[in-house]
């Protein structure tokens, strides 16, 4: 289980990915609330880049 103590570098990466992942799950171009595909992956990625910086380990399911 992660620690939870943050550097201040990581925690300036936290503050600069929050809105990345926040802006790329905001589109609705469609109207239905289901994010434009791109900016649906692209929000995921960094997800993963957040998750990442709290000792998660993330694994690629379609990687071998």
């Amino acid at each position: 289980m992660p620690k939870g103590i943050l550097t201040n570098k990581q925690v300036d990466k936290l503050i600069e990915l929050g809105p990345d992942i926040i802006a790329g799950l905001e589109c609705n171009l469609n109207g239905s609330g289901l994010p434009c595909r791109t900016d649906r992956l692209y929000a995921v990625d960094k997800m993963i880049a957040y998750v990442k910086l709290h000792g998660y380990k993330v694994i690629d399911k379609d990687k071998k």
